[in-house]
């Protein structure tokens, strides 16, 4: 695992990236370090890096004068450095501005002053020292792990800098935040830990400690644990650790808090696990990965066996293995990956018993209602379940469960809808979308109602309000006839071909046609990261759930939420952008049964167009599936599959037919819980390489910065960004000449969130006037 000296090795070597066509390499990374925090953290790195330390001579140790580092970098000594790597020139007790300040800088300097022309500094982005403090905390070229403040703290980070930079990142991050007692903890480590710490290398470990620490290490094993590792194997302690008796069940616990930090600790308990004897004393454990590798392969073989069972015997055998394997989600192999089977399993049992609560008959109304409210559980649970298990073994015994578990349900579920659905009287499907001054409305194309919780719960935040309706879908449901009508595009449409319908004549509805549509009803049509005028009304489109449902079947239960996660970034960045709200609005839903969807037979000779659940019927076609009028021309019929069959076979993954999951689609209202910021430029001029900003409106806690990537921070060309003063200005420097007449931005952005920006704009570093 990567530690904090990687991580400075690699910030260090990324300071000396250039760019060739512009400029020549760097003949060093300058390491200005005034408060001289990093003095015994700068030798470790001899292993990754090339440094050279400014200090007294003794070139044993790459140190000394000035005078010897410039003559190092020459090439001038029998000393050489390598070749393919820059070199680090480390200056404790100097600090960039000292080394800036040419004229005044000390006499045992000044050879060195010139490097910083001819080099690069590994400083912070606003041009200060890096510090441990800054290094650990920085999001911005850091490792983002939050610190504690006070005196106490920095100062038992200084004193155990040589022991922090050699800890793993991930485990720093999940001591979060960082403490005096954490670093002080680290200087004189607990006995628990520091076995773990062996056990994981024991010679490594052991060359680490030094002779002092490991003979206080083995008094201590000694003392509370029994054991002498200077005579016993890391196997016995491995076994006595498995046994968790005599003081080792507190050492079993710390491993449990953090498993990730001693990955080779695992294969040394399998290796260290007793022969079974054969007798009642022989017990699962949870300590041994063996076990319960063994208790995973019963549990996929319970699960396999689930889908011969008759429906009266299913409920009784599933909690039996839920009573049984459910404990093991508890267990710290459950953490490192290792009982994904009984993680799905805690899902099956949630939707058996959530199927068990019978979905209404009778009037569509309630059942849409319903389904919306509660029914939708099932289907989450399901998505939850497969998403627990990989191809395989694993997916094949989970969706031979959910063959006897979920199908019955989603039968009678969809029949049930079908029968509700041909009852009602239906008029035109109404739209999702009417223009309404500060909204934007986001589609995401096949946002079931199950997803679109997961969405919710990933937008979950004290800065938003999110609200869930629901209406029905257009039949079929499939993009090319629902999409124009979740637009709002039903009065400037008309019948086409096959599924989709036209703006006029024979030709389908093509997608820049769609836009111009959009647009004439008097809203902007957003691309890629615009954000438009949030006084006006927009449309938006965002997401690939159903391209990745066509393309992954089951699978997609792997993806969904990454999938979602962009859709959801996409809304925080228009709320913050200033939209009163955003509203997302899908097209329609989809059927999902791993190991395919029955098959419904069609005669093809009866069909103009036919897909997986539906099928355009030619007029004198007479076939025995269940019929329903098509919304844009009501005198072309529509074969339905009836149920949760299909018309094509093979299908994992399909929708167009008339089922809740395909039907009832959720209306997402989002809503900033505090007002919207709304800011405007009025001018941006420079003078020089001086950038003066004037802005307009709400401009409290805001900041402006210039930068040639918006939205990234560390591409500012500026000591760092600027607070808007109370008339809403500000004035920034660009801090490198050579940058005069690059493009760039000027960023508008609150200070939490440097990332997001609010408000940007072009401009030219250094051009007089304005932009």
């Amino acid at each position: 695992m990567p530690t904090v000296l990687d991580a400075l090795a690699r910030s260090l070597a990324a300071a000396a990236d250039y760019n060739p066509n512009d400029v020549v390499a760097p003949v060093a990374v300058l390491w200005p370090d005034g408060s001289g925090e990093w003095r015994r953290v700068a030798p470790l790195l001899a292993a990754h890096l090339p440094v050279l330390t400014l200090g007294d001579f003794d070139p044993e140790r790459n140190t000394g004068p000035s005078v010897w580092i410039r003559a190092m970098l020459a090439g001038a000594l029998e000393t050489r450095l390598p070749e393919g790597q820059t070199p680090v020139v480390y200056l404790p007790g100097v600090s960039r501005a000292e080394l800036r300040a040419v004229d005044e800088c000390p006499d045992h300097l000044k050879p060195l002053a010139e490097l910083q022309f001819r080099g690069a500094f590994f400083s912070q982005v606003s041009h200060r020292d890096w510090t441990l403090t800054a290094f650990l905390q920085s999001e911005n070229g850091g490792l983002g792990i939050q610190v504690a403040g006070g005196q106490a703290t920095l100062a038992a980070l200084r004193n155990a800098a040589e022991v922090v930079v050699q800890e793993p990142v991930e485990a720093v991050r999940a001591r979060a935040p960082l403490t005096a007692a954490y670093f002080n903890e680290l200087l004189a480590p607990d006995l628990n830990r520091q076995m773990l710490k062996w056990l994981n290398d024991p010679e490594s470990e052991r060359k680490r400690m030094g002779t002092q620490v490991w003979k206080a290490f083995r008094h201590n094993c000694l003392q509370s644990l029994h054991f002498d590792p200077e005579l016993d194997s890391a196997l016995s302690a491995a076994e006595r650790l498995g046994a968790a008796g005599d003081g080792w069940q507190a050492v079993w616990t710390r491993f449990r808090e953090s498993p990730a930090s001693y990955p080779a600790l695992p294969d040394l308990l399998r290796r260290a696990k007793p022969a079974a004897t054969g007798n009642l004393f022989d017990q699962v454990g949870e300590c041994w990965p063996q076990d319960n590798e063994s208790e995973e392969n019963a549990l996929r073989k319970g699960l396999t066996d689930i889908g011969g069972l008759m429906p009266s015997q299913l409920a009784h055998r599933l909690l039996e293995l839920e009573q049984h394997h459910g404990p093991r989600r508890e267990w710290v192999w459950a953490e490192l990956g290792g009982c994904r089977l009984a993680q799905s399993l805690g899902y099956l049992v949630e939707a058996l018993q959530l199927s068990q609560q019978a979905m209404p008959e009778g009037d569509l109304e309630a059942q849409a209602r319903t389904y919306a409210e509660s029914g939708y559980r099932v289907d989450l649970a399901v998505l939850r379940a497969l998403a627990c298990v990989q191809e395989g073994g694993d997916g094949v015994a989970v969706s031979s469960a959910l063959q006897s578990i979920y199908r019955p349900w989603l039968e009678s579920c969809c029949e049930s809808f079908q029968n509700a659905w041909t009852a009602a009287t239906h008029t035109q499907s109404p739209s999702a979308c009417e223009p309404a001054e500060g909204r934007v409305y986001v589609f995401v194309d096949g946002l079931r109602m199950d997803a679109a919780q997961i969405l919710i719960n990933i937008l979950g935040s004290p800065t938003t309000d999110c609200k869930i309706d629901f209406r029905l879908a257009p039949v079929p449901t499939v993009t090319a006839t629902a999409k124009p009508v979740a637009a709002g595009l039903t009065e400037s449409l008309g019948p086409g071909p096959g599924f989709s319908p036209s703006a006029g004549g024979e030709t389908p509805l093509s997608a820049e046609r769609f836009r111009q549509l959009v647009s004439q009803r008097g809203m902007q049509v957003l691309s890629g990261d615009e954000t438009g005028d949030p006084q006006g009304c927009a449309w938006t489109e965002c997401g690939r759930v159903d391209e990745i449902g066509h393309l992954d079947g089951w699978r997609i239960a792997h993806r969904l939420q990454q999938e979602l996660e962009p859709v959801c970034d996409r809304i925080t960045q228009l709320l913050t952008a200033g939209w009163r709200d955003v509203r997302v609005v899908t097209d329609h839903g989809w059927l999902l049964l791993p190991g395919g969807l029955p098959t419904a037979h069609l005669p093809e000779p009866a069909t103009e167009l036919r897909k997986g659940r539906c099928a355009r019927l030619k007029p004198d076609a007479t076939v025995g599936a269940l019929e329903q009028p098509w919304d844009w021309d009501r005198s072309v019929r529509i074969a339905i599959a009836p149920a949760i069959t299909c018309f094509v076979s093979g299908k994992e993954y399909e929708h167009g037919g008339i089922s809740p999951q395909e039907c009832v689609l959720p209306e997402i209202t989002v809503r900033p819980t505090v007002p919207a910021v709304s800011v405007s430029f009025e001018n941006v001029k420079w003078a020089g390489l001086r950038c003066r900003v004037q802005t307009a409106g709400s401009c409290a806690g805001l900041l402006v910065d210039v930068r040639t990537k918006a939205s990234d921070p560390t591409s500012s060309v500026t000591a760092g960004p600027k607070a808007l003063d109370a008339e809403g200005s500000a004035s920034l420097i660009c801090a490198d000449a050579s940058r005069e007449g690059e493009a760039a931005f000027v960023c508008v952005f609150a200070q939490a969130s440097p990332a997001s920006v609010i408000l940007q704009q072009h401009t030219t570093i250094g051009w007089r006037g304005e932009d």
